[in-house]
């Protein structure tokens, strides 16, 4: 059983030895930080308001606006959506392959007509829709930021539902001066572990639902093995304070890491444990908290049936990185990147860009929408 050393006598909350870590900017998605994009439609114009009550029931039966529900169908102006262009030449085409072919490029204003009247609509509606016939571009999906909102409405009223998480990511604005100083100082702590062995990549891994106490500390030596990259060794810290790991784990006889404080440090070296508490005392917490198993995770489990069923890490203890925060020196290329991804990380927080960074620089993975789990990645400089 490890014995803690004693503390020594901790900063004051605000100091840093890296005072230029001042800015915490979050990496979005292309998605947000884009304006929505376009496609072109149909639209019609009634000759009188009145007509709209036949009209647009029968347009949703007769052409759906499928992936345009964001978009209210009906304009200010009266004008009306009629169908995205590819898709109404498709469907017209279907409709009457013949008189498309012969009609085409001229005009589809009597083939509309005539396909409209053949779905049970007034002659008189359709001819009117028809006569009026126009392409316009219009959003081809929902803003997401209120940014994108405001241009795109312009265009044609559309549906918005503000969302603060995501307005307080893009500004910058998500964490407030408590948080923003905790996060900082886990950025200083890696770089101060990197500038005291060897320039080394750092990162650490910790558990917010404990009061950001940390769980784990690696350090990357691709120079020994190629894929000893910092967070793939960090990952393998963080199984082995699960009692398990690859590269650092114990045997299962040897597995004694649970000291007197009742956490596992089996995922931090004593050289990094010993550097962050004379460093640091008593402002970082260190040591994960033990996997549960048996009955012990059945009352776990049990005491914290109130905690959000999604928050798997309060509700059933330790599981890979679930719910976990990483804080790195550099930038994770794409093998990393994914391994974070493969683990369940929260949130990812790195100092230096590099040249095959996966998370701004080369690519965005966190924001490919395919991935079966994303994290949001913040940059603190």
């Amino acid at each position: 059983m490890s014995v803690e050393p004693a503390a020594k006598r901790a900063k004051t909350i605000d100091s840093t030895d890296h005072p230029t870590l001042t800015k915490i900017r979050s990496i979005l998605g292309d998605d947000f930080t884009t304006p929505t994009p376009l496609v072109e439609v149909y639209i019609g114009r009634v000759a009188e308001n009145r007509q709209l009550s036949q009209l647009v029931p029968a347009l949703a039966r007769i052409l759906p606006i499928g992936t345009l529900q964001h978009l209210k169908r009906v304009n200010r102006d009266g004008t009306i959506i009629l169908a995205p262009v590819d898709k109404l030449m498709d469907r017209l085409a279907a409709a009457d392959p013949r008189k498309m072919a012969e009609e085409q490029p001229n005009s589809i204003e009597s083939c509309l007509s005539r396909f409209l009247q053949s779905e049970g609509l007034d002659q008189t509606i359709a001819d009117g829709l028809c006569e009026r016939l126009k392409v316009v571009s219009v959003p081809a999906s929902q803003p997401l930021l209120r940014w994108q909102y405001e241009t795109a409405n312009k265009l044609w009223p559309c549906k918005f539902h503000p969302n603060r998480h995501h307005e307080a990511l893009y500004t910058d604005t998500l964490f407030g001066q408590e948080e923003a100083s905790a996060h900082r100082r886990m950025m200083d702590i890696c770089l101060q572990l990197s500038e005291n062995f060897e320039n080394r990549p750092f990162g650490v891994c910790v558990n917010p639902q404990l009061g950001g106490r940390i769980a784990a500390i690696g350090v990357g030596r691709s120079d020994q093995h190629p894929i000893w990259h910092c967070p793939m060794v960090l990952i393998d810290m963080v199984a082995v304070s699960q009692n398990g790991g690859i590269w650092h784990g114990k045997k299962e006889e040897e597995q004694k890491d649970i000291s007197g404080d009742g956490f596992h440090h089996g995922g931090i070296d004593p050289q990094f444990e010993r550097f962050v508490r004379e460093r640091y005392g008593e402002m970082v917490c260190l040591g994960a908290e033990p996997a549960r198993t048996g009955t012990l995770h059945r009352q776990s489990v049990e005491a914290t049936a109130t905690v959000p069923a999604e928050d798997n890490l309060a509700k059933y203890g330790p599981y890979l990185c679930t719910g976990y925060d990483v804080y790195l020196t550099h930038e994770p290329c794409i093998m990393c990147a994914m391994a974070l991804v493969h683990s369940r990380v929260r949130r990812v927080f790195f100092h230096h860009p590099t040249v095959r960074g996966a998370l701004g620089t080369l690519a965005k993975l966190h924001a490919v929408k395919d991935l079966n789990h994303h994290y949001e990645v913040f940059r603190i400089v």
